[in-house]
């Protein structure tokens, strides 16, 4: 037993030793707790939304309103073309579109019905469903205290119906499946990457092998390619077999197209094996270089929209998801799997990918360089 606890003592020793560590494993808990409590929000909120009113009466505005003031819809625009409507879907700017059609009060007063489309991008189907519920509560709700009585009690009693007809785009079985795995191969990709890229310097390191590569007649940008391209193909091969599997086992059809969709993950690539070489470079030992990378990896697979979407976080933390690289690849692979996006309506999220791609190798090869002429 006085063995074993002399052992305890001496490793309780070695972290204190290692300051770098100890800092980590005391501000890192308290850093994941303040962002992570934020971030972990599965309710559906500030879903956003684009209106197309034809039939501009009280019955309509009550139930613009109603989709107003209620946090569960953020309501970006307002049209009187059915066709700007389909297109803001289309562009994924909103996610729920609702048209309320030019006779829409006219028949609920004569006839005891009437109906509103709602347009619903289901690529998430929990969220489209979800969002489709409380349109059609509020839709009923609003109705029914400004239609006549005779209506009202009709619909009460099961006769007249006031509905929200829905169109479900991109998913329209609501397969959690379809929005998951695509996502859950950026995952896996930026583990393999990130961890490999972050322990391949610091390997070098630990076992002095690292001086030799510098003496090798290879410039230090070659010597940094010849370690990371390796990685970089490994990824492509990996996804390429996650793509294979995910139309075999789950059914999912490849929509878009593969040269787009292996475009981006090529810039995606630079942000993870450049985070990795950078990570490398500044810690001491393996250990370090993994617990480094895992505590980065939460933060960009919590902040990225892969489990919780993004409009649900506070607006703070959501300016901090502009800086993640993983947000941006999330949406392209969604994107280009389900809906077939082109190039021009991808580049909002392929041209921040980039620069934080090519800033995060250029801060790694900076590093390295630095590193090794000190």
């Amino acid at each position: 037993m006085k063995k074993f606890l002399t052992f305890v003592k001496k490793e309780i020793l070695q972290i204190r030793a290692d300051r770098f560590m100890l800092r980590f494993l005391i501000a890192a808990p308290l850093l994941q707790l303040l962002v992570l409590g934020f971030s972990l929000n599965q309710e559906t909120r500030n879903v956003t939304t684009v209106v197309c009113d034809l039939n501009r009466t009280q019955l309509s505005r009550q139930i613009i309103d109603g989709i107003r003031t209620n946090d569960r819809f953020k309501i970006i625009e307002e049209t009187t073309d059915y066709e700007e409507l389909e297109q803001s879907l289309r562009r994924w700017k909103a996610v729920v579109g609702l048209y309320i059609p030019p006779d829409f009060s006219q028949t609920i007063q004569k006839e005891g019905t009437g109906t509103i489309t709602v347009l619903l991008d289901a690529v998430n189907g929990n969220e489209a469903l979800t969002a489709y519920g409380y349109i059609h509560r509020i839709v009923t709700e609003k109705s029914l205290s400004l239609v006549p009585v005779r209506i009202r009690t009709a619909y009460l009693s099961g006769g007249g119906i006031i509905t929200a007809d829905y169109h479900y785009w991109y998913n329209p079985e609501l397969r959690n499946e379809s929005y998951m795995v695509p996502g859950v191969a950026v995952l896996i990709i930026t583990v393999t990457t990130l961890m490999m890229g972050a322990s391949s310097l610091v390997r070098e390191k630990e076992t002095g092998t690292l001086d030799q590569l510098l003496v090798m007649p290879l410039s230090k940008f070659e010597i940094i390619a010849g370690k990371l391209l390796p990685f970089f193909i490994y990824a492509c091969a990996e996804l390429s077999v996650l793509l294979f599997l995910s139309g075999v086992i789950f059914k999912i059809q490849f929509a878009g197209s593969l040269l787009l969709l292996y475009g981006a993950v090529l810039l995606y690539l630079f942000t993870t094996l450049g985070l990795g070489l950078y990570i490398s470079v500044i810690a001491g030992t393996q250990q370090q270089a993994l617990f480094i990378a895992w505590f980065f990896m939460i933060f960009m697979i919590l902040l990225s929209g892969f489990l919780m979407p993004i409009d649900n976080m506070p607006h703070w933390l959501q300016y901090i998801t502009l800086l993640n690289p993983m947000r941006y690849m999330m949406t392209c692979i969604r994107e280009i799997y389900l809906k077939a996006t082109p190039l021009q309506q991808l580049l909002r999220q392929l041209l921040p990918l980039g620069s934080l791609g090519g800033g995060m190798l250029a801060a790694g090869t900076a590093v390295f360089s630095r590193k090794t002429h000190s």
